[in-house]
């Protein structure tokens, strides 16, 4: 019997099922293939959004002294809201603290370098494969990483005026205080100041016209000449656009009047507390705060003596004495950590105020004295700072400076006296004005959402002696008289009352009332002025 060769249609009856067996099982397995991939893809990608959510909600629980379980307890809340029944404390997962830095481009975090940012890794155990029973294999381990910038919310505040109180007299003595401390004649009107005043500036706006910093560690921390530093408050109040023409011109006034030899140092001035400066960099700063605190703060405690415009009775000009014993501070940063620690405090001046007179008044009397203001340094806390829909609610602490204020003769040895113009004395003249410090208080502000339209405010601690010294000090019981002749009782009263009351109702007019407000200080009170917030990053994440 013959066979039929292998090329015969016989022989090959059955190749297409096989060929189609194995294409459908080829089929199948590219169909498990992508459906895997795409899993596995899915999942991975759910991973990652958990460790970004994590990251970041870890990074907006950063204060000032960031406590790692704390932050590990934020990432787990975060992870755990998104999906996730892992736990970040159990490796391979991580919650770590540190920095990120960029080197040839590339983003890298630095473990335990600081609390600038956090790193988070989350982890996830899945099948391989879902088909057949896990046909492919057991398990596999996914993996996702996020380093999230410190990102609390932040709040600047300082004590000084507020742009609704300046006026004439407050322009005056700012010519008079600036143009000392600098070095040469100023000469700004009210107008002038107050577009300083409506002026916000920002770390980021410094940075980019700053020729030497390159960030903003270098910024604050660079030993700059006051005139230099005056002159990027002015560029970058230019670039960023917020002032008119003619508080530019006022800021440049300012600037070229620095003719003394200071330097500084922008923390100096701004105390910056969150771990990472750049968090900071677009929370808006008072121009005129910056300004006239980094002039103190260059000044030291140099005495600066400012004439003061009295015209009364035979007195035709009289000097004070100011030195600012401990310059104010601004402050930007997060509010009190969970355990009630206060991350950011900013401070008044801590002043000392000598007003000497010696006065003969023709055919009555000769008069010699002395007033004495000194006022400790005050401070505010930023306790907390809460963003509804409508408003965010900031709280502070608020704990003014004692006061004291004292009447002595000029030579500081005795208490101030009137006496006969042969020398023979009248009577004593002290003060009968207590000064009781205010206690601490808490001040509340609520900012109105768009923040930028509702920024400054400015709230005061009370005083029990209100907000005037020139009302105080011009009542006849604010003085303790002590008559050392009654022969010239009617003498003293005159004096008293027609030249010793106005006398110092006029000091307190133009010299204290003006420079303790502008200062930021009230007798035995304080004023705070809440400057600028910051709630969110554009982009806190960078890795």
């Amino acid at each position: 019997m013959s066979r039929l060769p292998t090329t015969s249609l016989h022989y090959q009856r059955g190749a297409i099922g096989l060929m189609g067996a194995l294409t459908l099982l080829m089929a199948i397995l590219f169909t498990a293939l992508a459906v895997d991939s795409g899993r596995l893809w899915m999942q991975q990608k759910k991973l990652q959004v958990i460790a970004d959510i994590a990251a970041i909600e870890a990074a907006r629980s950063l204060g000032c002294s960031a406590d790692v379980t704390d932050v590990l307890a934020a990432a787990q809340a975060a992870a755990e809201n998104n999906g996730f029944d892992g736990n970040l404390a159990n490796s391979p997962n991580l919650v770590d603290l540190g920095s990120a830095n960029s080197s040839s481009g590339v983003r890298e975090f630095i473990s335990g370098d600081g609390a600038a940012a956090v790193y988070v890794r989350a982890t996830q155990e899945v099948p391989s494969s879902l088909v057949a029973g896990g046909l492919f294999g057991g398990n596999i381990l996914l993996s996702a990483e996020a380093v999230s910038l410190a990102d609390p919310s932040l709040a600047a505040f300082s004590a000084g005026s507020f742009t609704a109180s300046l006026n004439s007299e407050d322009s005056v003595l700012l010519n008079a205080l600036l143009g000392n401390m600098l070095g040469a004649p100023l000469n700004l009107g009210v107008i002038g100041y107050q577009g300083i005043a409506q002026t916000n500036i920002t770390l980021q706006d410094l940075l980019q016209v700053s020729a030497d910093a390159g960030n903003y560690q270098d910024l604050l921390n660079s030993s700059v000449q006051v005139s230099e530093l005056l002159q990027i408050f002015v560029d970058a109040a230019t670039r960023s656009g917020t002032a008119d023409v003619q508080a530019i011109a006022a800021m440049q006034s300012i600037a070229n009047v620095a003719v003394r030899d200071l330097s500084l140092r922008l923390s100096d001035v701004l105390a910056v507390t969150t771990p990472d400066a750049n968090a900071a960099a677009t929370v808006g700063l008072n121009a005129l705060s910056l300004i006239t605190t980094s002039v103190l703060v260059a000044n030291g405690n140099h005495a600066v003596t400012l004439p003061l415009g009295i015209n009364l009775a035979s007195i035709t000009s009289i000097n004070a004495l100011v030195t600012v014993v401990e310059p104010p501070q601004i402050a930007v940063g997060p509010p009190a950590n969970a355990d009630g620690t206060i991350c950011t405090s900013m401070k008044t001046a801590e002043i000392r105020v000598q007003v000497p007179v010696v006065v003969n008044i023709p055919l009555l009397a000769r008069i010699d004295l002395s007033l004495n203001v000194e006022v400790a340094q005050g401070s505010a806390g930023l306790l907390a700072i809460d963003s509804g829909d409508a408003a965010t609610n900031v709280q502070t602490a608020a704990q003014p400076g004692i006061a004291s204020i004292t009447l002595t003769n000029t030579a500081g040895t005795g208490p101030a006296r009137v006496s006969t113009l042969l020398g023979i004395p009248i009577a004593d003249i002290g003060l009968n004005l207590p000064v009781q410090p205010a206690g601490s208080e808490t001040l509340d502000f609520s900012v109105k959402h768009p923040v930028a339209e509702d920024l400054p405010q400015l709230q005061t601690v009370t005083s029990p002696l209100g907000s005037s010294l020139q009302n105080a000090l011009s009542q006849s019981s604010a003085l303790d008289i002590t008559v050392l002749s009654f022969l010239n009782l009617g003498l003293v009263n005159q004096v008293v009352s027609l030249v010793i009351s106005p006398l110092l109702g006029e000091i307190g007019r133009v010299l204290l009332d003006p420079l303790l407000g502008l200062l930021g200080i009230r007798l035995g009170g304080m004023d705070v002025t809440l400057e600028g917030l910051h709630h969110r990053q554009a982009s806190p994440l960078v890795i």
